[in-house]
């Protein structure tokens, strides 16, 4: 990790103890303020604390760990998610498959990423978590629980299980995704580009004299073979190279802003909505989320992320602008959408995280929405 994710990270902690202090101090205190809303928002820096002190501590081991801890995570959404559904005795059989093969697989994919498909197939282009499931774990299912012999709910039953897959599992997957996905585009860092102002004339002059023995030694060869012979001779000399896959520190500090963005977001569309209770969007599914607040908290997420433009790769500051306002509506969708299924299900949370929390897709559902928007937005903007 760079100096940039570095600063980041500490940023971001500075911002929660400054956050939490103020909490306590108002919680504490007399105030006019709400002592339901000091409890919704001392819960969500618990959350917060819980969440950014877990990916920190998974960034720093790397890459597997950060993948392994997001697959955690939808493993216990899916399992919140699953438990408000009832299920029927036929489809426990199909249950064990979306658990313990599709979510491992899925995270599985999303981390060995294209080099290990390259290296193995000999084909790397290609993002096959993007696949899995909306390809074939969509149309296995089905057949999966007719298989069972069950038809009573049959339609009910797999909807049930293709939305539980593809909010918890599959959008979810595109965070960690984030870190296996080349960059060719992206502004380089402060220290990478000093290192390649020093380094420029060394590497260009190295190039031309690499060139020049690997043509001289070719010769020969290239007379019975010109093409196949020459490229293969200019490879090994370093003349010139195959563009590889690469990662680094880019992508740990894109993700942890996004994840940060995604958090905001919500706190702020929260708040904002307090402040402007009057024209609620959808006062039976969401008693908080108003018109105003939206709009605001997507306004406010937007100049959060220009404020951190430094920090993410995008060549352009409107790219990031344009990013939070991505991750913004993206996320007021996957609030107001798991509401909407809680609702349904007569609950006011899926689950307790810890005592005092609510469950863990009440906390991530704006992220699974986000997710796959975001991981596209960044593919166009970078690619």
């Amino acid at each position: 990790m760079d100096n940039r994710g570095i600063l980041l990270i500490s940023g971001v902690l500075a911002l929660l103890l400054a956050a939490t202090a103020a909490t306590e101090f108002l919680r504490r205190r007399p105030s006019g303020v709400d002592a339901a809303t000091l409890a919704t928002c001392r819960s969500r820096l618990n959350a917060w604390w819980l969440l950014f002190g877990s990916l920190i501590c998974a960034l720093l081991l790397g890459t597997i760990a950060t993948v392994f801890l997001f697959g955690a995570i939808s493993f216990w959404a899916l399992r919140e998610y699953l438990t408000l559904t009832p299920t029927r005795p036929a489809d426990h059989r199909t249950l064990v498959g979306v658990f313990f093969i599709l979510t491992p697989l899925q995270f599985l994919l999303v981390g060995l990423n294209s080099e290990w498909f390259e290296s193995v197939f000999g084909v790397g282009t290609y993002p096959v978590y993007s696949a899995l499931i909306p390809t074939l774990a969509f149309l296995v299912l089905p057949a999966g629980v007719a298989a069972s012999g069950d038809p009573k709910y049959f339609l009910e039953r797999i909807a049930k299980l293709q939305v539980g897959l593809l909010i918890c599992v599959y959008c979810l997957s595109y965070a960690p995704a984030l870190l296996t996905t080349n960059l060719p585009n992206a502004k380089p860092t402060p220290s990478a580009a000093t290192v390649e102002a020093v380094d420029l004339e060394d590497k260009v002059v190295g190039t031309l004299e690499r060139s020049f023995v690997a043509i001289q030694t070719s010769a020969t060869e290239a007379a019975e073979a010109p093409e196949a012979v020459a490229v293969e001779t200019l490879e090994e000399n370093g003349a010139i190279s195959t563009p590889r896959r690469t990662l680094d520190s880019t992508n740990l500090t894109l993700l942890f802003a996004f994840v940060f963005l995604t958090q905001l977001s919500d706190m702020a569309q929260y708040l904002w909505s307090l402040v402007f209770p009057k024209h609620k969007i959808a006062p039976k599914i969401n008693s908080n989320k108003t018109t105003e607040g939206a709009l605001l908290g997507a306004l406010t997420t937007a100049l959060a992320a220009v404020g951190l433009w430094y920090f993410t790769p995008f060549p352009y500051w409107w790219q990031a602008a344009l990013a939070g306002l991505i991750i913004a509506g993206m996320g007021f969708a996957g609030t107001i959408t798991t509401s909407a299924i809680k609702r349904d299900r007569g609950v006011g949370d899926y689950g307790a995280l810890v005592e005092g929390h609510n469950g863990v897709l009440d906390r991530i559902d704006s992220l699974c929405f986000a997710a796959p928007v975001f991981f596209h937005y960044v593919w166009i903007c970078l690619m």
